[in-house]
């Protein structure tokens, strides 16, 4: 069950074309899969503990989706999230886009990461998650 999350400012500003959250879940009556792969040393690693956020922002209330940590193989698979229905994303004539959510990354031995996906009816998005160590962000 989604949670309602305060309005901070240490989230990036909301897109000029914000909806309400009650109007993003009626646009997205069907659902999409994320897949996470968190590793360092440039893929090379793969990172158990990486704690992954899943938010949505909206004009009238930011949404934790997802809260949860990566297994032993770096993975978290099986996120289902809200997304359109896919026939609205395939038309020739103005294609449009998934749902965006942002995808929040920390670590106590790593640098923070913040990454948007695109999320698509019955489609599995697989997000490669890097995480640099803090001498290597400069």
């Amino acid at each position: 069950m989604p949670t309602t999350l305060p309005d901070r400012s240490a989230y990036p500003a909301l897109p000029t074309d914000a909806i309400s959250y009650d109007e993003f879940l009626r646009r997205n009556t069907a659902t999409g899969t994320l897949k996470v792969q968190a590793s360092r040393a440039r893929g090379a690693l793969p990172t158990k503990g990486v704690r992954i956020r899943v938010i949505g922002r909206f004009s009238d209330a930011r949404v934790l989706f997802f809260d949860g940590e990566t297994d032993a193989d770096g993975n978290i698979r099986g996120i289902v999230l809200p997304a359109p229905p896919i026939a609205a994303s395939l038309s020739p004539d103005g294609a449009r886009r998934g749902a965006l959510y942002q995808v929040f990354a920390s670590h106590p031995d790593f640098e923070p990461q913040i990454y948007e996906i695109e999320i698509f009816e019955g489609v599995t998005a697989i997000l490669p998650v890097a995480l640099p160590l803090p001498q290597e962000v400069l």
